[in-house]
C-alpha cells in the first residue's frame, strides 16, 4: 500500500485554524509542509482549499466538495468513497497528502499510515480543533525541535509517525 499521510500543524491545544486560517505564522512549518508535500497529490476540503487561494504548484490539488463547481488546475471528487476509488486506482503506487480540514481528516483517519504533525508550542485559540488520534496505534520514527530567539515567534517540533 502506498503512503498516505495526514499533514498538519497544530498547537499544544490542538487548534488547527481560525476564522477558515492558521491561527500563527510560523515560516519554518511553511517550509517543512513544503517539503513533506512537494511532488504529491494533495487532498482537501473546500474549506481549506478557500483559505490557499489557489492551486499548489508541483502537486496535483485534489479537493474534495459537495459542490457541483471547476476549480481551475484542481481536480474535485464529490465523496469520500470517490477520493477512496481514485486512491485505489490511479494514485494507488503515489505517496498522498491529507492537509485538512478538521472534517476531512476526521473521514479519512481510517484512510493514512504515516502523520506528518508539526506541534506549536503555546495556545493560539482557535475555532477547529485536530480530531482525536489514538496514538497508541503509531510509533513516533523521527521527532525535529525547531526553538525560536523571537518572541513574535513560537518553537515548534516536527514528528513524523508511522502506522504500528
Amino acid at each position: 500500500m502506498a503512503e498516505i499521510s495526514f499533514v498538519w500543524a497544530q498547537d499544544e491545544a490542538g487548534w488547527i485554524g481560525k476564522d477558515n486560517a492558521l491561527p500563527w505564522h510560523l515560516p519554518a512549518d511553511l517550509k517543512h509542509f513544503k517539503a513533506v508535500t512537494m511532488g504529491k497529490p494533495i487532498v482537501m476540503g473546500y474549506n481549506t482549499y478557500l483559505s490557499i487561494g489557489r492551486p499548489l504548484p508541483h502537486r496535483e490539488n485534489i479537493v474534495i466538495t459537495h459542490r457541483d463547481l471547476k476549480l481551475p488546475g484542481v481536480t474535485v471528487l464529490h465523496s469520500i468513497d470517490e477520493l477512496q476509488q481514485v486512491l485505489e486506482d490511479r494514485l494507488a503506487d503515489q505517496a498522498v497528502a491529507i492537509i485538512g480540514g478538521a472534517g476531512l481528516f476526521q473521514q479519512t483517519l481510517s484512510l493514512v499510515n504515516v502523520l506528518e504533525r508539526t506541534v506549536i508550542e503555546g495556545d493560539f485559540q482557535g475555532d477547529k480543533k485536530m480530531p482525536l488520534i489514538n496514538y497508541d496505534q503509531w510509533t513516533l520514527t523521527k521527532r525535529e525541535s525547531v526553538i525560536s530567539n523571537d518572541p513574535k515567534i513560537p518553537s515548534c517540533h516536527f514528528e513524523h509517525w508511522e502506522k504500528a
